[in-house]
């Protein structure tokens, strides 16, 4: 497949510029390690492209389950409100939505409130988000708004 195939070319031109970093073999360990050190933390986009190509590998030969997803379905969720209800907060909250990604964060929330007449200070809006961010990952979905 030409996913693996590029997957194959990535890689190795990528360990070729890290030569100093020693790999196992893929006959020694079936599951590649995770890619650890300050440049995974630090959130390198070399070692974030080699762990993605690295899980897609695993995935790809069958070293590694894919992760299962979740689909979000508002009507079956949310059984107290009505369809019209939850099609009137999905309005309101892309309305809100100005990158039109599907989260409201930070910067949206802050318009919103002050387009709602509460303006808040940055340390409130966080503070608002970390109450209801499930996942953590410093916005809102609508999933997350409706709870």
């Amino acid at each position: 497949m030409a996913s693996e195939e590029l997957a194959r070319k990535l890689q190795s031109r990528l360990s070729a510029t890290q030569e100093a970093v020693p790999r196992p073999e893929p006959e020694q360990s079936p599951v590649r390690p995770k890619p650890q050190g300050s440049d995974a933390a630090c959130g390198d986009s070399s070692s974030e492209l080699s762990a993605k190509l690295t899980r897609r590998l695993d995935i790809n030969e069958g070293n590694a389950a894919p992760r299962a997803t979740r689909v979000f379905n508002p009507y079956t969720e949310f059984k107290e409100f009505s369809r019209k209800q939850i099609k009137d907060m999905e309005g309101m909250f892309k309305r809100y939505d100005t990158g039109k990604d599907g989260f409201i964060d930070l910067m949206e929330l802050k318009l919103m409130m002050e387009k709602l007449g509460a303006p808040q200070t940055h340390l409130g809006l966080k503070n608002m988000i970390k109450e209801v961010d499930e996942d953590f990952d410093g916005k809102l979905s609508f999933r997350e708004v409706r709870k």
